[in-house]
């Protein structure tokens, strides 16, 4: 019996194959106005098109006669097991217009395909829903804005629905993304705040956590924060060497290396040129999370090999939302997983743990 992956997948008529195919079928399940909120960049995009176009400047040494039959993709981040080295991301504010159930669903689809899965503060489903729907919530993402103590106390009630790590992130102003501000996109009322309300020491003000209007911090807030979490922090935004080293120094436990996708700022450098500078100012113990201009299995592994743990998927899971719910989300991990796997193969590696720069001419 025939137990290659891919092989097996186009035998039974599955209705993607691969990642073109999600993309069409997402293209077609928008309207003009979501799919530019799920494509879109801020400024010219030049950021966004520098997180996919760098990765092509890294090429592949691919050795003859490595002897490699099936390559293993699992990976250990953080004690747990990963069926390749990859998280859902923590994209939010609008994941409901891709799919009403929207990180409830991804969140099913990661336990399916055996990952875990990063939540965002705003979204649509509170983060105790999206931890009891699919027991595969590990990290809650939390703004670092507005008072400290209400901060803290969400730290508490994500620990509370058993999330065991924070992912800091901080977001100074609005951005400037211009394909929503010309549709006029506003997200709906409510939609993006199932995590401000009761509970809380005070919730009207948790409310306006991320509203534009609250004091911005500095490194003494930021210190101050992570000292008094209950739970280990990564920061997100890490992009430079400069940056890993005061994260480290102010007491986060991992670094994750991103530019929101180009969502932020344009012109900023694109994440994957970022990697290995940040990975040698780590050192070799860090953990790190990357995202960021991942669209395929092989840039997972590019991006492994300069010196991520693990990648975080954004952009390629919001196509499988858009294009079938639940679904399409298990159906983009699945092909990124096999083109991660044929990528092993094609290197010559064994496992994960074979990744490295040695794999780059």
């Amino acid at each position: 019996m025939n137990t290659d992956p891919i092989d097996n997948r186009y035998a039974t008529g599955e209705r993607f194959t691969t990642n073109l195919g999600i993309w069409r079928a997402a293209r077609e399940a928008c309207t003009d106005e979501v799919w530019n909120y799920l494509n879109c960049g801020t400024g010219d995009e030049v950021t966004l098109r520098a997180n996919t176009a760098d990765f092509d400047k890294w090429q592949w040494k691919t050795p003859l006669f490595a002897g490699i039959g099936r390559p293993d993709t699992a990976t250990q981040f953080l004690g747990h097991s990963l069926s390749f080295p990859a998280f859902i991301a923590p994209f939010g504010g609008g994941e409901y217009m891709l799919d009403a159930e929207g990180h409830r669903a991804t969140g099913r689809a990661a336990r399916d395909v055996g990952i875990r899965q990063i939540v965002p503060v705003a979204a649509a489903h509170s983060l105790e829903d999206i931890a009891t729907a699919s027991g595969v919530a590990q990290m809650f993402q939390v703004t670092f804005v507005g008072d400290v103590g209400a901060v803290v106390d969400m730290m508490h009630r994500a620990k509370a629905a058993g999330y065991e790590q924070i992912v800091a992130t901080y977001s100074p102003i609005r951005q400037w993304r211009e394909r929503m501000i010309e549709d006029r996109t506003r997200f709906a009322p409510g939609k993006a705040e199932a995590n401000f309300g009761p509970g809380l020491s005070d919730p009207a003000a948790l409310r306006e956590q991320i509203a534009f209007s609250q004091p911005r911090w500095g490194w003494a807030e930021a210190r101050e924060a992570i000292a008094r979490a209950p739970l280990p922090i990564l920061v997100k935004g890490v992009m430079s060497a400069d940056e890993a080293k005061q994260c480290l120094d102010a007491g986060a436990m991992g670094l994750y290396v991103s530019n929101y996708g180009g969502r932020s700022i344009d012109r900023q450098p694109s994440a994957i040129s970022a990697l290995p500078q940040v990975r040698a100012a780590a050192g070799p113990d860090v953990p790190i999370i990357f995202d960021s201009g991942i669209r395929r299995g092989s840039d997972i592994a590019a991006a492994v090999a300069l010196g991520a743990n693990a990648v975080a998927l954004g952009r390629a899971v919001g196509f499988g939302l858009a294009a079938d719910g639940e679904a399409g989300v298990r159906r983009v991990l699945q092909i990124l997983k096999d083109e991660y796997w044929t990528t092993l193969g094609h290197l010559g590696c064994n496992s994960t743990a074979d990744l490295g720069p040695h794999v780059f001419i």
